[in-house]
């Protein structure tokens, strides 16, 4: 949740016990996270503005363990807890650390963890940088959430399954509120997240083995960019020079938890595109991916649409009390997910 842009340091310092509130499907499955504090940025008020901010699980844990690792009576959550230098001040507990402070503490949090694995001769301490200890701050965690973001399993291109991608989450807090970049740092990680998933494919073979619509032109375009990422035999292991590859070579394809979408704008259904808004992107917020000839299917992609074939029966069994029309979308939605796997995966038998 931390960077210099949204949420700012001041937005972190003003949590309180109770800002987390979680949203769940009818199933009590956790799908949302939401953070309540007070916004700066932007704002006229100097002292802060009530504003939501859409957040992933990790930071709901976070938030949670602050919770518990405070007395039930102090209410600032990035206030001093009672294992904390200074914490027998009353006052200490009432108002947030400094970024001094808290600076002060993570590296603390180092020493202690390295201290730790040499006592115990583990090899997973924190590692130097240039064969020095590496001084942390708080402002470097903006691309270390950069590349937490983008490497999250999933996606979100089967939307219709009420699936939330974490960088759709986080975007939803940072939308429009970003002057330093922060998405197309986010961006960037995701293309080489990408990039490096899709050479992983290629190096399996798994590109030789894809159904669906789409799959004979996802097996051509990665053919070819597992060529151009290749010099004299060796894969490019450079970060830039990956990353300039990426710029030059995109493939175009989006490896996903139901789908692998292999875009073409001609031919995609998606809501941006239709509209003639995508600027050659896909919109997966708005995929159809039982419709769309964009679409191919890894063995991953087949057995995430057999286990949401599985959620439905269950759901069809448990729940014997039903409105009829939500029965009668869930047994059109099983069948529509069936046919789907019995036109593109002839080789195998879906659950009827």
């Amino acid at each position: 949740m931390h960077g210099r842009n949204n949420p700012l340091p001041p937005v972190i310092k003003h949590l309180r016990r109770g800002c987390l509130t979680i949203e769940r499907d009818e199933d009590q499955i956790p799908y949302r996270w939401k953070i309540n504090s007070l916004a700066f940025k932007g704002e006229d008020d100097d002292a802060g503005v009530p504003a939501t901010w859409s957040v992933g699980e990790p930071v709901a844990r976070a938030v949670t363990a602050l919770e518990r690792l405070h007395r039930p009576d102090v209410h600032v959550l990035m206030s001093c807890t009672d294992f904390s230098p200074g914490s027998l001040d009353r006052k200490a507990t009432e108002r947030a650390l400094t970024n001094s402070s808290t600076n002060t503490q993570l590296n603390e949090f180092v020493a202690w963890v390295n201290d730790y694995c040499s006592q115990r001769e583990r090899a997973d301490g924190v590692p130097q940088v240039n064969k020095r200890t590496f001084r942390l701050v708080t402002s470097q965690f903006r691309r270390t959430l950069a590349w937490f973001i983008a490497r999250r399993p999933g996606g979100t291109i089967a939307g219709a399954l009420a699936y939330r991608h974490h960088s759709v989450q986080i975007f939803e807090g940072y939308a429009g509120t970003s002057e330093a970049g922060f998405r197309a740092e986010v961006e960037s990680e995701q293309a080489l997240a990408r990039g490096e998933h899709l050479m992983a494919m290629i190096d399996a073979h798994e590109h030789t083995v894809l159904s669906g619509p789409a799959a004979e032109e996802a097996a051509e375009r990665l053919e070819a960019f597992g060529h151009r990422a290749r010099f004299q035999g060796q894969v490019a292991l450079d970060e830039r020079r990956f990353q300039r590859i990426m710029e030059r070579h995109e493939p175009a394809i989006y490896p996903g938890k139901y789908v692998t979408c292999v875009h073409d704008h001609t031919k995609a259904l998606c809501e941006k595109a239709r509209r003639g808004r995508s600027e050659g992107l896909p919109d997966h917020g708005a995929c159809r991916p039982l419709a769309c000839r964009n679409v191919a299917l890894t063995p991953a992609n087949i057995a995430a649409w057999q286990r949401e074939i599985n959620r439905i029966e269950r759901r069809l069994k448990t729940r014997r009390i039903m409105p009829p029309l939500l029965r009668h979308r869930l047994i059109e939605r099983r069948e529509e997910i069936v046919a789907f796997l019995a036109r593109n995966t002839p080789h195998l038998e879906a659950t009827a």
